[in-house]
């Protein structure tokens, strides 16, 4: 049989994992994406960071001027 004070132990463990745990997502849910650059990419790249450490980069979109015809 399983004494109350294991018992009390296990439940705190627990309920400590499973706090620690919703910080964190939370912490990465509401973290917003960062601009930033990589100079080794150099200009025609978008890259953004988030939560320091997972970076991202995507071409950039070249400007469009409207109302010019080729």
């Amino acid at each position: 049989m399983l004494g109350p004070m294991w018992i009390r132990k296990t439940r705190a463990l627990v309920i400590a994992t499973f706090t620690l745990a919703g910080a964190a997502v939370l912490l990465i849910a509401m973290a917003a994406p960062q601009p930033t650059s990589v100079a080794a990419l150099g200009s025609e790249w978008q890259c953004t960071k988030t939560v320091f450490v997972l970076t991202t980069c995507r071409p950039a979109e070249p400007m469009r001027v409207s109302g010019v015809t080729q």
